[in-house]
């Protein structure tokens, strides 16, 4: 969808920290809290600020005594004999194998999780294994 169906879809206005952390409370979510988040920010409709809102919003609701919790696979680091969507050529395999860069938990990139565990990532603070 791109950013004026995002906008027109969006009839009360945008989302913002505030709105979110208000929706996010109406769902249940209080201090403290574990949470494992799973994220489409295109389905949350237009956002001020993007993944970093979603992030903070989530941060205010759980306080620093809660726990945020986001999927960042780096499935490019797997078998490609295995990759399915799209799958690559066989003759390419034993190059992927070869000469794909290990993982390094600083700077390895998640795969097809999205914008928000991948800006979620990179901000100060959070661990990733």
């Amino acid at each position: 969808m791109g950013e004026q169906e995002t906008i027109e879809k969006r009839k009360n206005g945008p989302n913002t920290v505030a709105s979110l952390e208000a929706e996010l409370y109406s769902a249940g979510l209080r201090p403290g809290m574990t949470v494992l988040l799973h994220s489409s920010l295109s389905s949350l409709g237009w956002v001020c600020g993007g993944p970093v809102a979603v992030i903070l919003a989530f941060q205010r609701v759980l306080t620093e005594e809660g726990t945020l919790v986001m999927p960042t696979h780096s499935g490019d680091l797997s078998d490609p004999a295995q990759w399915e969507h799209p799958p690559v050529p066989q003759e390419w395999w034993e190059t992927i194998r070869n000469t794909m860069p290990s993982y390094r938990k600083d700077r390895t990139p998640s795969s097809r999780m999205g914008t928000i565990p991948e800006t979620f990532r990179k901000m100060d603070g959070v661990l990733r294994s």
